[in-house]
């Protein structure tokens, strides 16, 4: 859901208006609040992950975390999330995870 609602904050996704008609309700209700919502999620996914050591999850919900607060200019905390992601997929060898999480920490430099 977090990355539901990240996308959904940074205008990312299908803009049909019909689409957007069938979803008017729901766009009215959570857009102000996606950013918050995401972050929610984001924090939630990491604590239940770190207290069962899935860290399958625990990577991405890290990147996805730092992508949103990149996108709210909260510079030092993203920084801080994706390099945390990069040393998740380190351990765990996901390399197209790590791929991401090098191209995002890249582009704070």
């Amino acid at each position: 859901m977090g990355f539901v609602f990240l996308k959904i904050f940074q205008g990312e996704g299908p803009k049909s208006l019909s689409l957007l008609v069938k979803n008017i309700a729901f766009i009215i209700k959570n857009v102000p609040i996606a950013a918050k919502k995401s972050e929610s999620h984001f924090i939630k996914a990491i604590e239940i992950a770190e207290d069962i050591g899935a860290k399958g999850v625990l990577g991405p919900a890290y990147l996805d975390l730092g992508r949103l607060y990149k996108a709210k200019n909260r510079l030092e905390e993203s920084k801080a999330c994706i390099s945390e992601a990069f040393q998740i997929f380190e351990q765990c060898g996901a390399e197209g995870y790590l791929k991401h999480a090098k191209e995002e920490l890249a582009s704070f430099k």
